[in-house]
């Protein structure tokens, strides 16, 4: 009778050991808290480009100017100087863009032509309230009985700023690197 408890003590007492041990690896492997909130915002960020692409498409003026901070800019090219600057240039450029590129639906509702679809993000965090990214954009386009059709294949170069604890983008560079010229000029978008 007391070898059995002896194996029963003896397993207990490894088994509590190795999870001692594993306890123990794991919290020396355990991310600092630096590194777990770098992961969130980096995530959160991820977020705001996923976000942008819907606002884009489909959202309202405001909604697109409140993924940028109140200085927000968009320039076109690596480097450039913007083309819109600041809430009241963005809350006009999202307007234009409603207008130049929405039609009717036969059930009446407003839509989009173009969908932005993201991907290929690369995120990185600077500092506390700022980072960096890059990603591509594909722009698909329809319109009557034109596409879907890729229009064009873009990169986002940004700036990111943590403002009141919500990440926006602070700068973005869009560079077009490859585009369908013959569909954009059948769609009006260029001449």
């Amino acid at each position: 009778m007391k070898i059995p408890s002896l194996r029963i003590f003896l397993g207990l007492l490894s088994f509590a050991l190795a999870g001692g041990c594993a306890v123990a690896a794991a919290a020396s492997v355990a991310p600092a808290p630096d590194a777990l909130q770098t992961i969130a915002d980096r995530q959160l960020i991820r977020e705001l480009l996923d976000r942008y692409g819907n606002v884009h498409d489909s959202g309202t003026p405001e909604q697109y100017a409140d993924l940028f901070t109140d200085d927000g800019e968009i320039a076109v090219a690596a480097g450039a100087p913007p083309v819109v600057k600041g809430r009241t240039a963005l809350l006009a450029q999202a307007r234009r863009d409603h207008e130049r590129f929405s039609e009717t639906l036969a059930d009446g509702r407003q839509t989009s032509i173009m969908r932005h679809l993201i991907s290929n993000a690369e995120i990185t965090v600077t500092a506390p309230e700022a980072a960096t990214g890059t990603c591509y954009v594909t722009t698909i386009v329809r319109k009557g009985d034109v596409g879907p059709a890729i229009l064009s294949l873009s990169r986002y170069t940004d700036r990111y700023v943590k403002q009141a604890g919500r990440w926006r983008i602070a700068r973005r560079e869009i560079t077009i690197e490859f585009g369908d010229a013959r569909l954009g000029r059948e769609l009006g978008f260029t001449r």
